[in-house]
């Protein structure tokens, strides 16, 4: 899988978690997923289900409101942790 291929899916796959947890389907990548209205427990909710999708742990100091603030932040933070298993 190419790095651009890579990317798409995880963009599809966080695109589908967002819309079984928020009403967040139209947002850009690079948007904030805040400002369109995700909540805190959303954001929990949607963290724990990252790990689960992407059969990752994300590591404490990456569980942060930055790493979690955009669809591409999301996609970053989930390459580095799958990278770095």
């Amino acid at each position: 899988m190419t790095p651009d291929e890579a990317r798409a899916t995880i963009t599809t796959i966080v695109r589908r978690l967002l819309a079984k947890r928020s009403a967040l389907v139209e947002v850009t990548p690079d948007e904030s997923l805040t400002d369109a209205g995700l909540t805190s427990l959303d954001m929990v909710s949607l963290m724990l289900a990252i790990e689960d999708a992407f059969e990752i742990e994300i590591p404490q100091r990456r569980m942060t409101p930055a790493n979690f603030r955009t669809i591409a932040a999301i996609e970053k933070l989930v390459g580095a942790v799958a990278l770095a298993a």
